[in-house]
């Protein structure tokens, strides 16, 4: 957990170094250079990924602990009456929540995150960047 935290602190302090020299390098009254969107997406969307996957990456028992928590629920409202359960719901929720390959789970995430960031970034970046002027 403690290597996740590390690892979307160092991807915050990048993508925010890499803002700075970036419009340090363009015309960010109109927009970054266009030879600079591959390296702004790229920083960009590595913190997205840090964010939007954190849960998957660093908390693996808390999705585990949200399932249990669902399965347990739809299990007292359909075999619960009046506090005589004709299931057990504690163990139906502990069957029913199976511990998943973190590893996989949080390269889904990674892998879902990039595939629509960096091709949305650099559309975006595309329709607004300024092509450097080679007579200056």
């Amino acid at each position: 957990m403690a290597f996740g935290a590390a690892a979307a602190a160092y991807a915050a302090a990048v993508a925010v170094f890499a803002i700075m020299v970036l419009s340090s390098l363009g015309h960010p009254e109109t927009g970054p250079l266009c030879s600079d969107c591959g390296l702004l997406c790229t920083m960009n969307c590595t913190t997205e990924i840090a964010t939007k996957c954190r849960s998957y990456c660093e908390n693996p028992s808390a999705g585990r602990q949200y399932c249990q928590r669902q399965v347990f629920q739809a299990c007292t409202l359909s075999f619960c009456c009046n506090g005589n359960c004709s299931r057990d719901c504690d163990l139906e929720a502990q069957n029913g929540c199976h511990v998943h390959d973190t590893t996989i789970d949080c390269q889904s995430c990674r892998g879902g995150v990039l595939q629509y960031c960096i091709p949305t970034c650099n559309s975006n970046c595309n329709s607004t960047c300024v092509k450097k002027d080679h007579g200056c």
